[in-house]
């Protein structure tokens, strides 16, 4: 290693992203907490919001999670009755219901807090850069 933990830590990029991530989900738990969700469940609404009617194969692809995950999260959502499922063949298509259409509401309340919180640590413009940036990564890691 050569140099001190301290500084090996700091200038190691899976460390550095493991505590940057620790951090925001602490954030993004704190700003859906009135929801009574997680954040996950949130974007699913979010997801459906715009796109609703998606495969579970697709919320999972946009949401870079196993699509087994996302079928717990649809099946919680369901009970709760914010969306329904609905089988087409082999796919099972997720729509939001009346009540999720009112909830999801709340959930854009608390998308934006989460934005406004790390903005205002971090300002809009290195927010935006730090996305850029670590989205370049992920593509850029993804192919290989």
């Amino acid at each position: 290693m050569g140099k001190p933990i301290e500084q090996a830590l700091k200038d190691c990029l899976f460390f550095s992203v493991k505590k940057l991530d620790r951090l925001l989900n602490k954030m993004a738990d704190e700003a859906f907490k009135k929801t009574g969700l997680t954040p996950t469940y949130g974007f699913i609404l979010l997801i459906l919001k715009e796109k609703d009617g998606l495969p579970q194969k697709d919320i999972a692809q946009l949401l870079c999670s196993a699509p087994s995950t996302i079928a717990r999260f649809v099946e919680k959502l369901e009970y709760k009755g914010y969306i329904k499922t609905v089988s087409d063949g082999r796919l099972s298509l997720v729509y939001l219901t009346d009540q999720g259409r009112e909830f999801v509401k709340e959930i854009d309340s608390s998308w934006e807090e989460l934005h406004h919180a790390y903005q205002e640590i971090l300002g809009s413009v290195e927010s935006e850069c730090l996305s850029k940036a670590i989205n370049s990564a992920t593509e850029k890691l993804q192919k290989k």
